[in-house]
């Protein structure tokens, strides 16, 4: 009988290529912040070319009473116009490219799938990208370089109608103590006391900021004591938002001023944001092609932004940095 040595049986793998699992059913997408203006502003649906936005102001004449009459005082109408950026997205995605990778291990049997891997993925990551772009062309948009309207970071600005400028605007510090110049709390602070009086009775006053602006005001609410009852929650980077301490004023991150050391108030409902359907930037739409043997994505939406400006009264301030 031969006799079988343990050698024989054991696997000789120094030529045997490193094995890495690459048919996973599951897929991490990129993470994306987006949409927070238009659930914080005031939204205009049905905006599909331009629309006026029609503004009301009054002067009236206060008199002695007495019997007679004696006409005095204005009433005046002003427009704001809601210029309509319309955009799309148009891809393909051909199955056949996928033959010779892990993904045809996840094709359904047979040459037309009519469908690919991960299209829900793929979709819902394509929506957020859609999101994300409006956010930034919301704040971020420029007629001088080619959009249909100038966004919020141009609109709230130094020197055009209803907008004031903050005392001393400092850039956000992690180190100043409240009181001094870069303390976030400070600074906002002095971004309230712009406003005119008549700003300050609204009841839906907002901050936008940059999101590393806003993790150094909410480092300046915990240094001070004030993260339990104005952040609202301990979860701060999932919370996102915050009320600035003995106000009603909300402050929040916009991924519009990333990059920027910009800081804004103003209220909400004097800050407008146009769209056809509120839905259009929410959904996309994947059907397959025959005649082409693709899978189509196709989305199309349009947005807008606009502020109501009246004259000798600032419901806007800015820290005036860029």
């Amino acid at each position: 009988m031969k006799v079988y040595s343990k050698d024989e049986f054991s696997y000789v793998v120094s030529s045997i290529t490193g094995f890495t699992d690459q048919s996973s059913q599951e897929i991490v997408a990129k993470a994306l912040i987006g949409a927070t203006t238009p659930a914080n502003t005031t939204v205009k649906l049905g905006v599909r070319g331009t629309q006026q936005v029609q503004l009301l102001n009054s002067a009236p004449s206060f008199q002695s009473g007495a019997c007679g009459w004696s006409a005095s005082g204005t009433t005046t109408f002003t427009q704001v116009s809601l210029a309509s950026q319309h955009e799309r997205v148009n891809e393909e995605l051909c199955f056949q490219q996928l033959w010779d990778t892990y993904q045809s291990l996840l094709l359904p049997p047979g040459q037309d799938p009519e469908t690919v891997p991960f299209l829900n993925q793929i979709i819902d990551l394509k929506v957020k990208q859609i999101q994300q772009r409006i956010e930034q062309k919301l704040w971020g948009a420029l007629t001088a370089s080619g959009d249909t309207f100038n966004g919020f970071n141009y609109l709230i600005t130094t020197g055009n109608t209803s907008v004031a400028t903050s005392a001393s605007g400092t850039t956000f510090s992690s180190t100043a103590a409240y009181g001094s110049n870069g303390n976030p709390i400070t600074e906002v602070d002095k971004l309230i006391s712009a406003l005119s009086d008549d700003a300050l009775v609204f009841d839906d006053l907002v901050v936008f900021m940059s999101y590393s602006n806003f993790r150094l005001y909410n480092q300046a609410l915990v240094k001070a004591n004030f993260f339990q009852n104005y952040i609202g929650t301990s979860n701060v980077t999932g919370n996102m938002t915050a009320i600035h301490p003995s106000t009603n004023v909300k402050v929040l991150p916009t991924i519009g001023l990333a990059g920027s050391n910009k800081v804004t108030i103003g209220p909400a409902s004097y800050m407008f944001c146009g769209f056809d359907l509120m839905s259009d930037h929410e959904k996309m739409d994947a059907f397959w092609s025959r005649d082409f043997d693709v899978l189509k994505i196709r989305a199309n939406y349009s947005y807008a932004a606009a502020i109501a400006t009246f004259s000798g009264t600032n419901y806007f301030a800015t820290n005036g940095l860029s």
